[in-house]
């Protein structure tokens, strides 16, 4: 709760200092003493309650612990560095980046190289508010922060990868000997947003205390996090759902809400959203995107912006920073193999005009939009004959064979110089120690200069400044290129208030989630019926009539067997329809197959190829697999694409033949068959869709909003909702449209190259492809075509 000085509690351990008052050019300054001394307190142990001072309508308020107050011709300002004077970066007056170029001046080196790293992790150490609170009702900080006992060095903090095991990440020592001021919340719902709200401001209350007392600026503490699902559809379906209507303002006002709820409890920069495009079927990430269409991506990402940001007129003090996410577009990946591992480590572009037609205009829209940050991505542009020179508003992008990060031409001449891009570049995870694709020859000290002197702004993952110390100390890093990535960072603090008042009233965050999910939920369900795609939908069988006795058999099939919960929630919702449900599939009037197929690559190594059909036991070419060589290649394993000459069995659906069967015993007895199949990739559909009667499409599969998403289904099978949701990727019509073939290039390379081109969104493949690939396609085109004649392109969804 807020609290001026005046106000303060009986027992609040204070300073005793009157206010002292110095003559300056601006008149007199008058110094109001930090109400806790720096020398006495330890932010560890003691929760140190902020203490606030309230300027004028429209400015900042000025919440401080352990530094001074200034005030000026009647109006507060923090003494950041506790000098008792009013520095340029203390003057909220001033240009944002004039005053992060002034507070640079002001930063040692160790400063400086910490304030460019993020930590891995950011995790509070419980979970409830009622577990933070002595016995007597006080916040002990220890049970907030993670506190390394005297003696012991934190795990978190060394020259090699961040211990991933420890959870921990932004520990005492981290910020107190790393200076690190920055880190990934990985919580999502899981915690008290009061105790988030705590962990901000316990944080912050201790690295305000560090820097008190060495003299030099206070830095708060940023809480990261990626997207957090509080309902919503995915990003897929939330493409979908827009798709139907072209409006875009739910989309917005979805993210003003999410907004609201981060602002609340602390969290004020975002790892995403993804605007990669699909481009390649196979990329097991093509589900964290909003689709195939640049134009839609466009549209989403605007509007995106627009509600995270509080506008686009850039970032304020209303923003929640979002980083576009990942730059120049991961998704033309080299058939399909993810970047986190060497596997997936290029991109490829065979079609001429590629980038620009397709990759870049999310990413032009969200330049445009006034995107705070762009996140790079980990792969790199091939420099065989497998590309084609790309070109952007006339500029001839050099391939360079570096990961995007690294890469000057990327990151600088590309999104800065030809783009447009103003914001900070925040690099991937693990970039300095596994995706360290063109620079594997590289010191870990050569990493971080080139890092840094390509353009990036900030490093996630690995703690260690000592390598920024010692590039600079060894001429390898220019000092003005670190003074550059700070005053970016530092920019968008400014611009959010955060050096001003960085603390938060902890009772409210509980109360602002509680309000705030409730007009999500809303909000929510709304979008998934709009995502909610009728592909198919032969003699009218849908909507089903909801007469008292009609007999359903429901049936679960994903890559491992049946889903008994996913069973148990469609009983309750299609037996609240007045449908009576039977166990055997002989006894029904209709059968209902809900199909979760589950994707045979991954983010990370892949035993095989991914595969879109929809089999069970299906055998593909094996692909070398290695040992993991550290915590990131531990979580997502190692391997390259190199083929083993063994076979190994894929399922995408377990029992999809007796799928099949049930199906065709359905028919025989006079029933119809419905099937919903949740689209995580663009499956091929020849072992499904003839089957079926109706067939509808559910892009969701986040757990907080599975319920909306079975309830949306039901909703439109059965009439209450008539669907309007488009696809919003192409689904693939069969596997010689994708299949890879061996080949020596004209350069002598050997590699796979695609049926279809990897850099092409599918809508748009077809004039790209040979006539024999196509004449192999039983559509004739690089898309499904169902047994009514529809094309299930991007854009195509049936109403009633």
């Amino acid at each position: 709760m807020k609290r001026i000085l005046s106000s303060i509690m009986a027992g609040m351990m204070l300073l005793s200092v009157m206010p002292a008052s110095l003559a300056t050019a601006e008149g007199e300054v008058e110094y109001i003493a930090a109400p806790y001394d720096a020398a006495e307190v330890d932010p560890a142990y003691t929760y140190l309650e902020p203490v606030y001072y309230e300027n004028g309508e429209g400015e900042p308020t000025i919440g401080v612990t352990t530094v001074g107050v200034l005030k000026v011709d009647g109006k507060y300002f923090k003494d950041l560095d506790n000098d008792h004077e009013l520095d340029v970066f203390e003057d909220w007056r001033v240009d944002a980046e004039e005053r992060a170029k002034d507070m640079v001046t002001k930063m040692t080196l160790t400063e400086q190289a910490g304030f460019v790293l993020n930590a891995l992790y950011a995790m509070p150490v419980s979970k409830t508010l009622a577990e933070v609170k002595n016995e007597d009702g006080t916040i002990d900080p220890s049970k907030v922060m993670t506190v390394i006992p005297e003696g012991e060095s934190t795990p978190n903090l060394n020259a090699l990868q961040q211990n991933a095991s420890s959870f921990a990440g932004l520990d005492d020592q981290v910020l107190s000997i790393g200076k690190i001021r920055a880190g990934v919340y990985r919580g999502g719902l899981n915690y008290d947003a009061s105790v988030v709200a705590l962990f901000n401001n316990v944080t912050t209350a201790y690295a305000e205390w560090d820097s008190a007392k060495a003299g030099t600026p206070a830095i708060p503490v940023t809480l990261i996090s990626n997207p957090i699902s509080a309902g919503f559809p995915d990003s897929l379906g939330m493409a979908a759902a827009v798709m139907g209507d072209g409006n875009y303002d739910a989309i917005k006002a979805y993210a003003q809400v999410d907004r609201e709820m981060w602002r609340a409890q602390g969290i004020i920069f975002m790892y995403g959203p993804q605007i990669d495009l699909v481009t390649d079927p196979r990329w097991p990430r093509n589900s964290g995107t909003y689709g195939e269409r640049p134009d839609v991506t466009a549209g989403i990402i605007t509007a995106l912006v627009d509600g995270y940001q509080d506008g686009t007129d850039g970032v304020n003090e209303n923003s929640v920073v979002l980083s576009a996410k990942h730059f120049p577009g991961d998704g033309a990946s080299e058939n399909g193999f993810e970047s986190h591992v060497s596997q997936g480590q290029y991109r490829l572009y065979p079609t001429e005009g590629s980038l620009e037609k397709y990759q870049l205009v999310g990413f032009q829209a969200a330049i445009d939009a006034g995107v705070g940050a762009i996140m790079p991505c980990y792969s790199r542009d091939t420099s065989d004959a497998r590309s084609v020179t790309q070109t952007y508003r006339g500029h001839e992008v050099d391939v360079a064979g570096l990961g995007s990060a690294y890469n000057e031409e990327i990151i600088t001449t590309l999104l800065r110089d030809v783009m447009g891009f103003t914001g900070f570049v925040n690099s991937d995870s693990g970039i300095t120690t596994t995706q360290t694709y063109g620079v594997e020859d590289m010191t870990s000290i050569e990493r971080f200069a080139l890092l840094i002197g390509a353009g990036t702004d900030a490093i996630g993952a690995e703690l260690a400044p000592e390598y920024i110390i010692s590039a600079v100390a060894m001429g390898i890093l220019d000092k003005a290129d670190l003074d550059r990535a700070n005053v970016n960072r530092a920019t968008a603090l400014f611009k959010q208030g955060r050096f001003e008042n960085p603390y938060l009233d902890y009772e409210k965050a509980d109360e602002v989630r509680a309000t705030n999910m409730e007009t999500a939920h809303e909000q929510a369900y709304a979008l998934h019926l709009k995502a909610t795609v009728l592909m198919k939908n032969h003699e009218n069988a849908l909507p089903l009539t909801k007469d008292n006795g009609t007999k359903l058999y429901i049936g679960s099939y994903t890559g491992t067997g049946e889903s008994e919960t996913t069973l148990a929630a469609l009983t309750e919702l299609f037996t609240a329809q007045g449908f009576e449900i039977v166990d055997n599939v002989n006894d029904c009037d209709v059968a209902y197959f809900y199909v979760e197929p589950k994707a045979t690559n991954k983010a990370g190594a892949s035993e095989t190829e991914g595969v879109l059909s929809l089999v069970d036991g299906y055998e593909v070419a094996q692909r070398q697999l290695t040992e993991a060589t550290d915590s990131i290649t531990a979580a997502f394993g190692a391997g390259g694409q190199t083929k083993t000459g063994e076979m190994v069995e894929v399922t995408t659906v377990e029992g999809i033949k007796k799928l099949q069967k049930a199906a065709d015993k359905v028919h025989a007895n006079g029933g119809k068959v419905i099937a919903t199949i949740v689209c995580t990739s663009p499956w091929i559909l020849d072992n499904l869709e003839p089957y079926c009667d109706a067939l509808l499409a559910q892009y969701t599969t986040s757990a907080a909003s599975l319920s909306n998403a079975y309830s949306a289904q039901v909703d439109v099978i059965v009439g209450n909702y008539n669907p309007t949701g488009k696809l919003s990727v192409t689904m693939v019509a069969c596997e010689e449209v994708i299949a890879l073939t061996e080949t020596t290039l004209e350069d002598g390379t050997v590699a796979e190259i695609c049926a279809s081109p990897n850099d092409v969104p599918g809508y748009d493949k077809d004039q790209y492809m040979s006539a024999e690939v196509l004449a192999q396609s039983p559509s004739g085109s690089y898309a499904y075509k169902d047994a009514d004649g529809n094309l299930y392109v991007s854009g195509f969804g049936l109403s009633y």
